[in-house]
């Protein structure tokens, strides 16, 4: 990979014939069009004209050159003759530019490159995009096309897409909708009107409402032909009209869905139906396809969630938190992150063993291979694992060694990722470095935005660990990612006094990381309040300057920032004094809000779920699948554990991975599945209808066929996706032999039903599975439901165990739900208490020893100190 960093301005080449090749231009003025028409026929139809009047036709040659011809002087003639000539090539060649772009405009794309052609073919693609709209060049345009690029459903829809279908087929079918009818549960976008001179486009639209000015071509295959209200329609993506109202894709932020005035019975499913999540919040409180680009935050968050889901069950997130997750796991770049962290851990470890001082980092950026720190001032030897660039000013990891952060222990604890720069690299900046008040300017509601995905990453990434929150107009309740490191307040004035107070209290002011007590805070303000003399004052004897352990950002510009962030409408984030120019990282409270629901999800138990002996319910499954069919079974799609399809013996061309996630999604959803949903879920990012088809086929062919030769991937007569009869789901044979289990008659057929059922489970559900992958079923709830249930069961079979005299079965049992949730502290109570039984004091000794382990630092529950104490007085007094 190339060494360009942030601090570039020279565009990518490639990048930039992309943009010139596909960008579909905007919508010109009357007075363009005139221009346009005049300028077109002046050319060509005028310039051969005034060519004649002059007296210098095309000249043709009459006869055949001799040697001599070539051999004598050239005269003035001559030369003219030669002028002329390329005149009336650069006139041919223009009217070939000119044909191939009336041609390419009528099919509705853009015409290939004419050799040589350069900047004639450019003029004639502006003339003639003129005359289109004058309509002297209209034709059949209605039979225009864009590039054959299906618009699948992201996995936020994807999930109700199933019942759309089962609903539009069950209701009859209606009189043709008018245009606003159409648009109802949708996300639209209304063509504003032209502002000095800027005229809406679809490349900008998809910009700024998908994150992706390529994915234009979505929107248009989404409203292409669809009646507007003026009467027209759209034919060609370069030809939009302002009041146009186009249907977005479902991923698309910063919009609001179309609500319907009123709706009977029947039509309410449908539109029901078409509705994938809640409606959005408004443009104010939305940011643009937040998660598309958000891979460090993503991984951050997702961290959170998974060290609070380690200590138990918890409940079932709301539907909008589930939605949250999706995106988040599809968006969350863990490789960089996890890159990032070790890189940061080899760092500390280097200047350790070196006796050196850290350098000065102010920026740091990470793609999928490389982290780059930039420097000020230069450092140009560079520590062990490091190689220095540009003298020094930039310094690459180059280490093997990776191994993670220790708690505590980041060189950098103030380090946030600001967003993406062109190359598609996350840009971090450290907020100690600044010196003094970091400003985000720029549209108040979307610096917000800025400011709470800072205060996120500062309570979340795995480098800041040592960092403290202070919030200021905060989205509330944001301390319930750390009550221990987030604090809200509304006094901002007295909480940085004391933050000047501790501060003070620890010493001086720390200008180097090295001398740091390893295990000493850092701390953040993040303020969505203008700033007071007062607290900038406080600040700038806080910081003064130098790298500090304090830090602060502000929304809206203030004369003692010393670093001055700005973003526009469009969501781009500058820093000149840094040289960084990236798309921002936003968090609008919608967001906020479903990623503090996931939290406390997971940190509180609901067993209120309407079971027996308040038992968890168990779910019919749909295909019943007892202990005899389980083992009879030569196909088996197994998802409690690592995901495997055993019995599949086709190719897979290296894509197992990819055709296991398609086979589990069909397997989860037996009635059934149209392949756009099928796409939808698995794919959603976006797939071509062609890639789909071919990796369905893959799939077919790898699952093989039945005893008739029948494929087990079949087809029913509405061209939805389903598994045969042959093919079984561990999760369906699960519940089955659990349900049984609750039916028995007596205890022992009750532990004997539910050890087979805890000897299917192999570990984690979806363990293993990649990046982005399974999103689906975590937005569906089924991960939590297959993990709630498991435990649930392990616990019962421990009772029962225990009540047996059979400590080594209970704790085997206990096992099993420990390898789900390894900080379960009532298992941990089942495991003591059956040592205790089996070995005594020691045993409970040696569980207690692995249950600290598993915690990490986490404090015992109440609880579980008693049941210490009431086993083990000793040990219980050496905890204390």
């Amino acid at each position: 990979m190339d060494d360009k960093t942030t601090h570039d301005t020279a565009p990518d080449a490639s990048r930039f014939e992309r943009l010139v090749d596909d960008r579909p231009v905007h919508e010109p003025s009357p007075r363009e069009k005139a221009f346009s028409a005049v300028g077109l026929l002046a050319l060509v139809i005028g310039l051969p004209v005034l060519l004649l009047v002059l007296g210098a036709p095309p000249p043709i040659p009459t006869s055949v050159p001799s040697l001599g011809d070539f051999a004598r002087q050239l005269g003035v003639e001559d030369l003219i003759t030669v002028l002329v000539a390329v005149v009336w090539l650069v006139w041919l060649l223009f009217i070939v530019c000119v044909v191939m772009e009336i041609i390419a405009a009528r099919r509705g794309g853009l015409a290939s490159r004419v050799p040589g052609a350069g900047p004639l073919q450019h003029l004639a693609r502006i003339l003639v995009g003129g005359l289109l709209v004058t309509g002297l060049v209209a034709g059949p345009a209605q039979a225009a096309t864009a590039v054959d690029t299906a618009a699948q459903p992201t996995v936020a829809a994807s999930v109700m897409a199933e019942q759309q279908l089962d609903l539009v087929e069950d209701v009859p079918e209606a009189p043709v909708a008018s245009a606003d009818d159409s648009l109802v549960g949708k996300k639209v976008y209304t063509v504003q009107a032209p502002v000095n001179g800027y005229h809406d486009n679809l490349w900008d639209i998809a910009e700024r409402h998908l994150g992706d000015g390529f994915r234009y071509k979505e929107i248009y295959e989404l409203n292409k032909d669809r009646l507007q209200p003026d009467g027209g329609r759209l034919e060609l993506a370069r030809l939009i009209q302002p009041g146009w109202d186009f249907i977005m894709p479902e991923d698309a932020s910063g919009l609001e869905r179309v609500a319907a005035p009123s709706a009977t019975p029947a039509t309410a499913d449908v539109q029901g139906a078409d509705q994938a999540s809640a409606t959005a919040a408004d443009a104010a409180d939305s940011s643009t396809a937040w998660w598309t680009g958000a891979g460090l935050l993503a991984a951050g968050v997702l961290g959170a969630v998974a060290v609070a889901r380690r200590s138990g069950i918890g409940r079932r997130p709301d539907d909008d938190a589930l939605d949250t997750e999706a995106l988040l796991r599809v968006a969350a770049s863990q490789a960089r992150s996890a890159l990032l962290e070790a890189a940061l851990a080899q760092l500390a470890r280097a200047a350790e063993s070196q006796g050196s001082t850290l350098p000065s980092v102010y920026s740091v950026t990470v793609d999928d291979e490389n982290v780059d720190l930039r420097l000020a001032p230069a450092m140009p030897e560079a520590l062990p694992g490091w190689e220095a660039h540009e003298g020094g000013e930039r310094w690459r990891y180059v280490a093997e060694d990776r191994r993670e952060l220790e708690p505590g222990t980041s060189p950098y604890p103030a380090l946030v990722s600001l967003g993406l720069d062109d190359l598609g690299r996350d840009v971090l900046i450290d907020l100690e470095a600044a010196g003094g008040i970091v400003s985000v300017g720029g549209d108040d509601a979307l610096a917000a935005q800025v400011t709470n995905a800072i205060a996120v990453q500062a309570a979340t990434s795995p480098w800041s660990g040592s960092m403290v929150v202070v919030g200021a107009g905060l989205p509330d309740g944001l301390q319930a990612l750390d009550d221990e490191r987030v604090t809200l307040t509304d006094d901002l004035a007295s909480v940085v006094d004391e933050v000047a107070h501790v501060v003070g209290a620890e010493g001086e002011p720390l200008v180097g990381r090295t001398s740091r007590r390893p295990l000493g805070s850092s701390y953040l303000i993040a303020s969505s309040y203008p700033l007071s003399e007062d607290v900038a004052a406080t600040m700038g004897r806080l910081t003064g300057g130098e790298r500090r352990a304090v830090s602060m950002v502000t929304v809206g510009d203030h004369p003692a920032a010393r670093w001055r962030l700005s973003i526009d409408e469009n969501g781009t984030l500058s820093a000149p004094q840094l040289g960084i120019t990236v798309s921002a990282h936003r968090l609008s409270e919608r967001e906020v809000a479903g990623v503090l629901e996931l939290v406390s999800a997971a940190r509180e138990t609901d067993r209120g779920l309407g079971g027996d002996d308040d038992r968890l319910p168990v779910s019919e499954p749909p295909r019943r699948v007892d202990a005899a069919a389980w083992a009879a079974a030569q196909q088996r799609v197994m998802l409690l554990g690592s995901v495997e399809v055993a019995g599949a013996d086709g190719p897979t061309d290296g894509r197992s991975e990819l055709l296991a996630e398609i086979l589990a999604y069909l397997a989860l959803h037996p009635g059934g599945v149209h392949p756009t949903v099928l796409a939808g879920a698995v794919w959603p990012r976006g797939i071509s209808a062609d890639v789909r088809d071919a990796n369905i086929e893959r799939a077919r062919r790898w699952l093989g066929t039945d005893a008739q030769d029948a494929p087990l991937l079949a087809e029913d007569a509405d061209g939805r996706l389903l598994l045969g009869p042959e093919v079984v789901l561990d999760w369906d044979a699960f519940r089955t032999l659990v349900r049984d289990a609750r039916r028995a008659a007596n205890a022992r057929d009750e532990i004997d039903g539910l050890k087979r059922a805890l000897h299917i489970v192999r570990g984690v559900p979806l363990r293993h599975a990649g990046p982005g992958t399974y999103a689906w079923a975590h937005r569906e709830g089924t991960v939590h439901e297959m993990t709630a249930l498991i435990v649930d069961s392990a616990e019962r079979l421990v009772e029962l165990l225990g009540d047996d005299g059979d400590p080594d079965g209970a704790i085997a049992a206990a096992e099993v739900g420990l390898g789900l949730v390894p900080a379960h502290q009532g298992l941990w109570r089942d495991v003591i208490r059956q040592r205790h039984a089996r070995d005594g004091a020691g045993g409970v000794a040696a569980a207690v020893a692995r249950l600290r382990e598993a915690l990490g630092g986490e404090p015992l529950e109440a609880p579980t100190e008693e049941l210490i104490a009431e086993l083990n007085p000793r040990q219980h007094l050496d905890l204390a």
